[in-house]
């Protein structure tokens, strides 16, 4: 770590005089009440303080290096923790050859499917693209036992055992081998996007599961001011012994108003009980993964001001194996960008479940100050 922290900064200062280096800074606080079911609210604070870095190899900014490392102070419930991550060691090229843009990233870097449910994380990896007005083609080949388990929440949901590094600072997460490869046709026909993926994930290091995605994305336009995103994602799941087929099914509609950023979503998913995500992403406000849940939600969000930022939404989650109802989520935003490097926050939602031991409840005040 040492090293490569030294190497960052030796090539920052280097290359400093010549073009133009970027850095800066961000503290970001997070004070959260939490209520499950009957008892009492529990306090917790994550108080973030990081320091990034963006130094260019050339005047035109082909070629960079970024990089940003992070300390985190936490209280959760009388217990305090101390905790180190570097979230961002990226080196990129991007150059335009004929009528395309090409675009290659080495190192650790936030990455997505192009659904954002099933893999939507820090990782660390090799990135190459190739875009043009027609079609867009991606490879994604990468390693997630290096991440800090603290920083990245992995769904373990079935995983009994794994080897990996632990200690009070940094724990290393789920470690799979990744192989990612997209295809998209932007425009296809009547504005319409199409996009498919394949994603595969390998474990090793005594982790016994191995998951393998398909999708299949449509957005677009259906009328003026009124957008869809629909895609469709099929899973197979294989652990010690085990077998598992499984799917997604999600759209979304979005009209956008002339006026103040006035914007109003509903959407419909499906996760069959089999279904498990890589990251463990969630549509409800209890953070449960999208496992065995038909969910419809409606949400608005507006900007009554430039500087303000609005935000409702609820939901009525039902078990999709059945089609019992489990509850309903509410959840409300508020942003306020005080200063051009300082920002507020208050997020609210509530989760009124079918049995009241299932209740939960968070108030977070967030804070954030750059520099």
């Amino acid at each position: 770590m040492k090293k490569i922290l030294s190497f960052i900064f030796i090539s920052a200062f280097t290359l400093g005089s010549i073009f133009a280096v970027e850095y800066g800074g961000l503290i970001n606080s997070d004070s959260s009440f939490k209520k499950n079911g009957s008892d009492d609210f529990v306090f917790t604070e994550k108080l973030d303080t990081s320091a990034y870095l963006k130094v260019p190899f050339s005047k035109e900014g082909h070629t960079t290096l970024s990089a940003e490392i992070v300390y985190r102070f936490q209280y959760d419930d009388a217990k305090i923790d101390h905790f180190i991550n570097m979230p961002l060691l990226k080196l990129n090229h991007s150059s335009t050859v004929s009528d395309g843009l090409i675009n290659i990233a080495a190192g650790r870097f936030s990455i997505a499917e192009n659904t954002g449910k099933i893999f939507n994380q820090t990782s660390d990896g090799l990135f190459g693209s190739y875009q043009t007005g027609s079609f867009m083609t991606s490879l994604y080949f990468g390693y997630t036992g290096l991440v800090n388990r603290y920083f990245t929440t992995m769904n373990e949901m079935g995983i009994t055992e794994y080897s990996g590094f632990t200690s009070d600072y940094y724990t290393s997460s789920l470690p799979y081998m990744v192989i990612g490869a997209e295809f998209a046709l932007p425009n296809l026909f009547l504005e319409q996007s199409l996009g498919i993926a394949s994603w595969n994930f390998i474990g090793i290091q005594k982790l016994k599961s191995n998951k393998i995605y398909g999708t299949l994305s449509l957005n677009g336009p259906l009328m003026a001011n009124l957008y869809h995103n629909t895609h469709g994602i099929f899973a197979a799941n294989f652990g010690d012994g085990t077998k598992q087929f499984a799917g997604l099914a999600s759209t979304m509609l979005s009209y956008y108003f002339n006026y103040r950023g006035l914007a109003a979503n509903a959407g419909i998913t499906y996760a069959s009980k089999d279904f498990q995500t890589v990251t463990n992403t969630s549509g409800l406000v209890t953070g449960d993964p999208w496992t065995n849940i038909f969910l419809p939600s409606v949400s608005v969000s507006m900007l009554p001001i430039s500087s303000l930022y609005v935000a409702v939404e609820t939901n009525f989650a039902l078990v999709a194996e059945n089609m019992e109802y489990a509850g309903t989520g509410i959840a409300g935003v508020v942003s306020y960008q005080l200063l051009s490097d300082v920002a507020l926050g208050l997020n609210a939602s509530h989760f009124f479940a079918k049995h009241e031991a299932a209740n939960y409840t968070q108030i977070s005040i967030k804070a954030a100050i750059s520099f």
